[in-house]
């Protein structure tokens, strides 16, 4: 199949970087938190600190993918990404638990998820859509087979095993991937072409001029409502399941529905930005994500919770899609890796202040009710923010 191995290379590290995803490493959050006596706010605390750190050093590193081969990029983010779950496993102290936290979020998050997105947005505007969609299948495949793993392996080894034995799967997988390129033999040219889209010397624009260009200013409230939001809904799902008593089964299981509807609708998007545009769908992308708000606010019972997630896993299955697509068709692929990375960071910086901040509030007495309006409301406000920006496509 054509582009094969570019789709492939991104698949796989998108499931990879779930590692080093909130979803994943909350699931351990209990056993984390007995181990190093913390309450539920000063683990937050320290957690948000690391996403923040993490965001903030993706703004440089990412970019370093638009100069060096994106084998090379991908090998050091799994090899990184390897070292912090064992560092997890080992840590002896707060300092420690904190790096590591750190590295799981630079590395896996960050680095993983950038450069597997980036080796399908530089195809051509005909595939890349469809490319990217199928490659941002690794997202919500992790979400829907790494959760029911990792408890099992914390029940039978312990959180510290669990963790030392995804950091042998990733190397495992990183050793795979180099004897299937040495296998494979023959590099292929889409691949290439993705590797080094500007010259070593082409540093591309500055940070601040892309801050001051408008059309990326207005993409900024959609970028970070998601990331925010949904952190913010699985950070604190544990204290939402007990809020509308959900038992853990049910939680469980409407996570699958989440992880099912992502790749769904993932695998639709592709095809639409490629036939629409992606400006067009920004408008409408976070629509499932501020219908779910509203729901978790007005409404209770068990038939809630697969709604509200399912709900969510619309807008999660369009949005790596989508704004990939945007940034490629506003500003073009020559520097994309270096606009992507900092939205990458803007939205990564976005998802480390909500578990703290939500915390507070539900510590404060405001209501799940009131926040879920409250989310809803801003994006709503956000979505019609993107009807500014020109598209592409209306001249074709």
């Amino acid at each position: 199949m054509r582009h094969g191995r570019v789709i492939g290379l991104g698949f796989a590290l998108t499931f990879l970087s779930s590692f080093g995803q909130t979803f994943f490493i909350s699931l351990s959050g209990p056993n984390i938190r007995d181990t190093f006596g913390l309450t539920n706010g000063a683990f937050g605390l320290i957690y948000s600190t690391a996403t923040l750190c993490s965001g903030l050093l993706m703004i440089w590193v990412g970019g370093v993918i638009d100069r060096i081969n994106i084998r090379l990029y991908a090998s050091i983010a799994l090899a990184g990404l390897a070292a912090a779950a064992l560092s997890l496993s080992l840590a002896p102290n707060l300092v420690m638990l904190g790096l590591s936290l750190f590295a799981l979020r630079l590395f896996g998050q960050g680095m993983s998820s950038h450069a597997g997105v980036m080796s399908t947005a530089r195809l051509s505007s005909g595939i890349r859509g469809r490319a990217t969609g199928v490659a941002a299948l690794g997202f919500p495949a992790g979400e829907a087979i790494l959760p029911g793993i990792i408890i099992a392996l914390i029940a039978a080894l312990g959180w510290t095993n669990a963790w030392r034995t995804a950091a042998l799967f990733i190397l495992v997988c990183l050793g795979l991937g180099w004897g299937l390129s040495f296998v494979l033999g023959k590099k292929e040219p889409a691949l290439d072409g993705a590797v080094h889209a500007s010259g070593p010397t082409e540093t591309g624009p500055r940070w601040i001029d892309v801050l001051r260009d408008w059309r990326f200013l207005a993409l900024v409230p959609t970028m970070i409502g998601y990331p925010a939001i949904v952190t913010a809904y699985f950070f604190h799902q544990r204290l939402i399941a007990d809020i509308k008593g959900w038992p853990l089964e049910l939680l469980a299981t409407s996570i699958t529905v989440f992880a099912l509807v992502s790749v769904t609708v993932a695998m639709l998007t592709g095809s639409l930005v490629d036939r629409f545009g992606a400006v067009r769908l920004s408008h409408f992308y976070l629509l499932g994500l501020t219908i779910a708000s509203v729901a978790i606010a007005g409404f209770s019972g068990p038939l809630l919770a697969p709604i509200f997630f399912g709900l969510i896993g619309l807008s999660a299955g369009a949005t790596n899609v989508i704004i990939a697509a945007v940034l490629a068709e506003l500003f073009g692929t020559q520097h994309l890796g270096k606009i992507r990375a900092l939205a990458g960071a803007i939205m990564v910086v976005a998802s480390a202040a909500t578990p703290g901040a939500i915390g507070l509030l539900f510590d404060a007495g405001i209501g799940l009710g009131a926040i879920g309006l409250g989310f809803a409301a801003y994006l709503v406000a956000a979505a019609g923010v993107t009807f500014v920006l020109p598209n592409p496509r209306a001249s074709t």
